[in-house]
């Protein structure tokens, strides 16, 4: 099995994103058209569910409170967006990396096929967004890396849309910027992928905590929610604590950039602000052993359970662990807006 773009099979992966363009000219005409989409702003957080870095989460249409997903602020990061049209499906990944990953990403993959994994005829729509042309080539690597692992798996992806590196590039006084840095898919609107810029209060809940999993020297890739589920779940994970970081908290704006950012001078402003809260966090809670935060919406008592012997052999393969530790936090969902309380 393998990639297909425009009922093309992608046989052998082109060895620069600039051959698969020049191969596939549709993608980069799709692409083109996605940057050139008007930037929508997330401001509102009824709904909305943010994914961050290192995260990902599973959503059908027919969830009851929530009706859009996304993630913001990637700069050589990559979006990747997968949709399941037979059970009306989509899943959204905030990537850094894919190295060590390969469980976590299979896993990924199978929690969005559902059932349907056994069906012959069976695809994923797939979509792949960020990164630019940075100076040390880190998205390009990123981008081919996360190609190669799709078309090494035995499913069929669709690749739909392949917006990055130079099609996502914008050059201002010199310098590269990424033109998209975040993107939503609209659940009503048949999984629209669109431009988008979540504002910060709409990336709860305990974003300080998830966004601290960058202190981690576990590589990861978690999912943080299922519409079958109904759960919003942190997982376990320890971190570095740094005595240095009560100093961090005070360092400017420049040092947290150039010391913490892969692009420092392509971050967006709230980046330093942002990683001071992180260091704040784990400063106050500095020997988490297994950090981990469950939240169970108050609204989702009834948790749909899937029953079908196929894939549950498969994520009998994955071990998944909920661990009681020193965080602990509960959610509802009001008027479809996550709200949490922590203890």
């Amino acid at each position: 099995m393998t990639i297909t773009i425009a009922s093309q099979s992608l046989s052998q992966l082109p060895e620069t994103v600039a051959e698969i363009y020049q191969q596939f000219p549709s993608l980069e005409t799709e692409a083109l058209k996605l940057v050139q989409t008007p930037l929508r702003i997330i401001d509102k957080p009824e709904g909305v569910l943010y994914v961050t870095q290192k995260e990902y989460a599973v959503l059908k249409n027919d969830d009851e409170n929530l009706s859009m997903i996304g993630t913001d602020d990637a700069t050589t990061c990559h979006i990747v967006v997968l949709v399941n049209r037979k059970e009306s499906s989509v899943c959204v990944a905030h990537i850094d990396s894919t190295d060590d990953l390969d469980e976590e990403m299979t896993r990924m993959v199978l929690d969005v096929m559902g059932q349907q994994h056994a069906e012959s005829d069976f695809y994923l729509e797939l979509s792949i967004m960020g990164g630019y042309r940075d100076e040390m080539h880190k998205s390009e690597m990123l981008t081919l890396d996360l190609l190669q692992f799709y078309n090494d798996l035995p499913v069929n992806f669709q690749l739909k849309s392949l917006c990055v590196n130079s099609v996502n590039t914008r050059t201002s006084n010199g310098i590269n910027w990424p033109i998209i840095y975040g993107v939503a898919v609209d659940l009503q609107s048949d999984f629209v992928i669109s431009p988008a810029k979540f504002n910060l209060n709409v990336r709860g809940p305990c974003l300080s905590l998830r966004s601290s999993r960058f202190l981690s020297s576990q590589c990861s890739l978690q999912r943080v929610y299922h519409t079958g589920e109904g759960i919003f779940r942190i997982n376990p994970f320890s971190y570095r604590y740094h005595s240095q970081m009560v100093d961090w908290i005070h360092k400017s704006d420049d040092f947290i950039l150039n010391n913490f950012s892969t692009s420092p001078a392509v971050e967006p402003e709230h980046f330093p602000q942002e990683m001071k809260q992180v260091f704040q966090f784990v400063v106050h809670n500095p020997f988490p052993l297994a950090s981990t935060a469950e939240m169970e919406s108050r609204t989702l008592t009834n948790r749909r359970r899937e029953t079908g012997t196929n894939i549950t052999h498969f994520k009998s393969l994955f071990s998944f662990y909920i661990l009681s530790s020193c965080f602990n936090a509960t959610t509802a969902l009001i008027d479809g807006q996550l709200m949490y309380d922590n203890g």
